[in-house]
C-alpha cells in the first residue's frame, strides 16, 4: 500500500499492530510537515529528547544543570529538578551570595524536587512510576535527574541502570517529555579526552540517549575553576561542539548569588588538556604563595589583591 501508513487490520492483537509501516519517501514527506526539533539548551538538548551530561566528580555538572534548568523554565516551561545529591541547605548555600543574605531568584517554573523522608522506593517501576507521577501533577514536561548514578545504586537489579534508561524512554515517548540525567565518569586518567566510553555504564545508557554532553576540566586556566563542555552525541542536529571546537567556560558566583558557567569562547580539546603540567604547576607556586602570605597574617581578600585571583580561589588553596 504505497504512500500510506499501513495498520493491519485485526480481530484480536495481530504482532504486526504494533508498527507503523509506509515507503521510506512517505515518512520523509510526513516528517517535513512536522516541527524542527526546538532547542532547550543551545545544541547540547533538545526538545523531546532523553540527554545525558557527565563529568567527573566535582567538575561542576550540578553547577551547569541547574544553569540549564533555569534558562529552561525562563523560556516559559515548567522544569522539575529531582535533586538526589544536595540537600536543601546545602542548595541554599551555594546559591547565597557572599553577603550571606541574598538569595539568586531563580524563576517560579522551576521546581527542585527533594528525596521524602519517608523510605524510598527501590526498584526501577517504582522509581519511574513515582516521577510520572510528580511530572503529571506539576504539568511539567521538562525534568532532569541528577543523578542516574544515585538510582542505580538503590535498585537490586544488576542492569539497574539499562533498566531505568529504557523506562525512561518509554516516559518520553509516552507523555512528550524532555529529559536530561546526569552521570558519573568512573576512575580515568586525568587529562584525557572526553569520550563515550568515559560515562559510567556507558554500554548499558549510551544507546538509550538522543544526546550525550560532558565537561572536562580546561587546563590553559590554572585557577582551577575553567571547563569544557563537549559534544558526545548528537542526533537532532550536527555536531558543532567536538573535540575541534569544545566550549570553553568559568565557574564563578555573581554578586546576586548565581553560581554558573559563564562562556569564555572556543577551542581545541588537545590543547587545553596538553596544558595540564603548566597548570599544575601555576596552582603549586600559587598555593606556596598564599601559605606565605596567610602565615604573615594576612586576610583571605588581602592575599587575593595580593595574587590577583578570587577570594573563594584563596581559600581553596589554603584548605
Amino acid at each position: 500500500m504505497e504512500n500510506q501508513f499501513y495498520h493491519p487490520a485485526s480481530g484480536g492483537h495481530a504482532p504486526e499492530a504494533c508498527f507503523e509501516v509506509a515507503t521510506a519517501s512517505q515518512w520523509l514527506r510526513t516528517a517535513a510537515d512536522t516541527p524542527d526539533p526546538v532547542m532547550l539548551y543551545g545544541p547540547l538538548w533538545f526538545e523531546n529528547e532523553v540527554a545525558c551530561l557527565f563529568a567527573d566528580t566535582n567538575a561542576g555538572k550540578s553547577i551547569l544543570a541547574v544553569q540549564i534548568a533555569d534558562h529552561v523554565a525562563r523560556s516559559g516551561r515548567r522544569v522539575l529538578y529531582f535533586d538526589f545529591e544536595m540537600t536543601a541547605k546545602q542548595f541554599q548555600l551555594r546559591y547565597t551570595a557572599a553577603n550571606g543574605r541574598t538569595l539568586f531568584a531563580f524563576h517560579e517554573n522551576f521546581m527542585r524536587v527533594e528525596l521524602s523522608q519517608k523510605a524510598a522506593p527501590c526498584e526501577p517501576a517504582e522509581i519511574i512510576d513515582a516521577i510520572r507521577s510528580v511530572a503529571t501533577s506539576h504539568d511539567a514536561r521538562v525534568l532532569i535527574i541528577d543523578n542516574i548514578t544515585w538510582l542505580c545504586n538503590r535498585c537490586e537489579e544488576g542492569d539497574a541502570a539499562g533498566s531505568l534508561m529504557q523506562a525512561l524512554v518509554e516516559l518520553k515517548r509516552s507523555y512528550g517529555l524532555s529529559i536530561l540525567v546526569l552521570a558519573h565518569t568512573p576512575k580515568r586518567p586525568a587529562g584525557t579526552p572526553l569520550t563515550q566510553n568515559c560515562l559510567a555504564g556507558s554500554k548499558r545508557i549510551a544507546n538509550f540517549l538522543d544526546s550525550i554532553f560532558a565537561i572536562g576540566r580546561d587546563y590553559t586556566e590554572p585557577i582551577g575553576n575553567a571547563r569544557y563542555i563537549k559534544q558526545i552525541k548528537v542526533r537532532s542536529a550536527r555536531e558543532t561542539l567536538g573535540e575541534g571546537n569544545v566550549m570553553r567556560c568559568i565557574v564563578g558566583k555573581e554578586d546576586n548569588g548565581n553560581l554558573r558557567f559563564d562562556h569564555i569562547g572556543y577551542g581545541r580539546e588537545s590543547d587545553l588538556l596538553q596544558a595540564r603540567p603548566t597548570a599544575d604547576a601555576h596552582r603549586e607556586q600559587l598555593c606556596r604563595q598564599a601559605a606565605e602570605l596567610s602565615a604573615r597574617g594576612m586576610s583571605l581578600r588581602q592575599i587575593a589583591r595580593e595574587l590577583g585571583v578570587s577570594k573563594s580561589l584563596v581559600g581553596n588553596l589554603l584548605a
